[in-house]
C-alpha cells in the first residue's frame, strides 16, 4: 500500500506538487504543438519531395519502355560491356600489384614483410573501390531500370527477383561481374518481338 505524503509534515510537499502540475500543464502543450507542427512540416516535406521526384524517375523507367526488345537488348548488352570493362581494369591492376607484390616480397627482410603486405593490401581495396564507385557514378542508376525493364518485359518464369538491391548498391568486384552476368542472362532471355 502507498502512503501519502503529509502536508501537515511536510509543508513543502504542497508547494512542491504545485509546481510540478504547473510545469507538465504549463509546458506539456507547446511542446507537442511544436512537436505536431513538425511532424505535420516533415509530412508535406516528404510528400512534395515525392511528387517532385516521381515523375523523374517515371521518366527514366518510360525511356527505356518506350523501346523495342531489339532496341533493349542492345542498351543492356552495352552496360554489360562497360561494366565488364570495369572488372576487366580492375583485374588487370589486381595482377600487376599482386606481381609486383611478391617480387618485393621475396626480396625484403622478414621484418619488413609486414608493412610491405599492408601497403600492397591498401593498394588493392583501393582499386577496387575505385572500380565500384565508377559503376555507381556512371552505370548504377542505368543498369538498375533496364533490368527493371527486362525482368517488366519477360515472362513469368524466366523472371528472377533475387538481385535488385546490388544493382543498386554493390560491395567489391565480384558483385560488379554478377550484375553483369545476371543483366545479359537477362538481355539474352529477351525476345526478340
Amino acid at each position: 500500500m502507498m502512503a501519502s505524503l503529509d502536508v501537515r509534515q511536510f509543508p513543502e510537499a504542497k508547494n512542491a506538487a504545485a509546481i510540478f502540475r504547473r510545469r507538465r500543464l504549463g509546458s506539456c502543450w507547446p511542446i507537442k504543438f511544436v512537436n505536431r507542427r513538425k511532424i505535420i512540416f516533415f509530412l508535406v516535406f516528404l510528400v512534395g519531395l515525392a511528387a517532385l521526384t516521381s515523375p523523374v524517375l517515371a521518366s527514366e523507367s518510360t525511356k527505356h519502355a518506350k523501346l523495342s526488345n531489339t532496341e533493349l537488348k542492345s542498351r543492356a548488352l552495352t552496360v554489360v560491356k562497360a561494366v565488364r570493362k570495369l572488372v576487366y581494369s580492375y583485374n588487370d591492376k589486381d595482377r600487376d600489384l599482386t606481381r609486383d607484390f611478391d617480387a618485393e616480397y621475396l626480396a625484403t627482410r622478414t621484418t619488413e614483410r609486414k608493412s610491405l603486405r599492408d601497403q600492397w593490401h591498401k593498394k588493392i581495396e583501393d582499386a577496387q573501390a575505385s572500380s565500384v564507385r565508377d559503376y555507381r557514378q556512371n552505370y548504377a542508376s542505368d543498369a538498375a531500370l533496364l533490368r527493371e525493364e527486362l525482368q517488366r518485359r519477360l515472362p513469368k518464369g524466366l523472371q528472377r527477383r533475387d538481385l535488385p538491391k546490388l544493382y543498386s548498391n554493390p560491395e567489391n568486384v565480384l558483385t560488379l561481374e554478377l550484375i553483369a552476368d545476371d543483366l545479359e542472362l537477362l538481355a539474352k532471355s529477351l525476345p526478340e518481338t
